[in-house]
């Protein structure tokens, strides 16, 4: 068995490259690049074009809409202050072209090049799930030291129902990021968020995972002080 996968989808105008980098690794980049002017392609190498790392939950998200199990996905990678939106939905509801957009790139995959790509990302699931889930990957730098990959979580936020088939949106982002302190009172808890209300009465969920501190859930009549972190206020826009 293979231990590295990488693969181009070419199109006149733009392509993606799908790679994954060790059947250990719990996670593959999607890079977007486009055509020149020239006829050249944008070199990501050069700093040039996408490169999104795309974790092992968002491969099974992507793999639901590209199965027709939902009609789309959107996420949000967060890390070090950047944020970068990845779409994966369906061009029509007809849905033979795919639409991948990787902040402003996109690129549109239909037979066969669609059925390769899904046959190799459930290819690369099933790979990851048997190798990359006990303990941590560990890569080496340009030294030959071992380096821990960073810790990462992700948050499902929200699940809507459209002609049928879900709609999903996650967030990825760092653990270590920096937190704000922010009142609001608690309405609702589920099992791993909290739906909070600001004095301006507007409603938020936020992942539990994301509180610094301790709160009371029971408590629904009075404000209560929540360090959270800062990507959920910001890409919330609790605080403008």
């Amino acid at each position: 068995m293979a231990d590295y996968h990488t693969k181009t989808f070419y199109g006149q105008k733009s392509s993606i490259t799908l790679t994954s980098p060790s059947k250990l690794a719990p996670y593959v980049f999607l890079s977007c690049v486009n055509r020149k002017k020239d006829g050249t392609w944008e070199n990501t190498s050069e700093g040039e074009g996408k490169t999104v790392k795309i974790s092992i939950e968002e491969i099974i998200c992507v793999l639901e809409v590209l199965l027709k199990k939902s009609a789309n996905w959107r996420g949000f990678h967060i890390f070090k202050e950047r944020k970068t939106e990845i779409y994966v939905g369906w061009e029509k509801d007809s849905r033979e072209v795919i639409q991948i957009k990787i902040s402003d790139y996109i690129k549109k995959l239909r037979f066969p090049n669609l059925n390769f790509f899904t046959l190799m990302l459930e290819h690369i699931l099933s790979e990851k799930i048997e190798f990359a889930t006990s303990g941590k990957f560990k890569k080496k730098s340009e030294d030959g030291e071992i380096q821990e990959e960073g810790e990462y979580s992700v948050f499902s936020e929200y699940i809507i129902a459209r002609d049928g088939l879900q709609v999903v949106e996650t967030t990825e982002f760092e653990v270590s990021e920096e937190t704000i302190e922010i009142k609001a009172k608690i309405k609702v808890e589920s099992p791993k968020a909290l739906l909070i209300i600001l004095d301006s009465d507007k409603e938020f969920w936020i992942p539990k995972s994301t509180i610094h501190n301790n709160y009371d859930a029971k408590n629904k009549k009075k404000q209560q002080n929540l360090i959270v972190d800062k990507w959920i206020i910001e890409k919330q826009r609790i605080i403008k």
